[in-house]
């Protein structure tokens, strides 16, 4: 629907027009986070944008990235460029550096941490809590008669018995750790 909504904007409709459509593309988007991002220069070459796994999970973000860390690049190879330099391992590093001073490297760094965890912890921060933090919702909103204090205490004891005090907890400490 909204591909076909695109496809027949007045602006777009004459670009297209009598076109065949021969494949649909798409891709994975890497969420590794900081601790997979590659080697990002080398002779002759740098890698920006996903490819490079600019990509921030935890914010849902990667287009932004993608853009900067491509202008990045480019000022990076006109620097070079301008002091006639080659375009070698060690002049390109010149990427690295001004990438690490932008807000791109800044933040997939803060976040670090939280890719693994979240991997390792997925039943939990993608099922258990989830599912525990809208039923805390719907169990404070709905308007029944019980008194707010009852409803705290059987939130609380559904979080409890879903993850046990301690386990709530060492989420609880895990999830700092790897936020800070």
């Amino acid at each position: 629907a909204l591909l076909d909504a695109m496809k027949n904007h007045p602006s777009i409709r004459p670009l297209i027009a009598g076109s065949e459509v021969k494949e649909y593309a798409a891709h994975l988007i890497p969420e590794g986070g900081y601790k997979a991002i590659p080697q990002l220069f080398g002779d002759g070459w740098v890698i920006v944008g996903d490819a490079a796994q600019l990509n921030n999970a935890i914010h849902r973000e990667g287009s932004n990235l993608a853009m900067t860390s491509g202008r990045v690049a480019a000022e990076a190879i006109i620097k070079v460029k301008s002091r006639n330099g080659p375009m070698t391992k060690a002049n390109l590093a010149l990427y690295k550096t001004m990438l690490d001073d932008s807000f791109v490297i800044k933040d997939l760094k803060k976040y670090k941490d939280m890719p693994a965890l979240l991997h390792t912890n997925s039943s939990n921060f993608f099922d258990s809590y989830p599912r525990l933090m809208s039923h805390a919702a719907q169990n404070f909103m709905r308007v029944d008669g019980t008194p707010k204090i009852e409803k705290e205490k059987n939130t609380t004891a559904a979080f409890i018995n879903a993850r046990s005090r301690w386990g709530l907890v060492s989420d609880a400490v895990r999830l700092a750790l790897a936020w800070r």
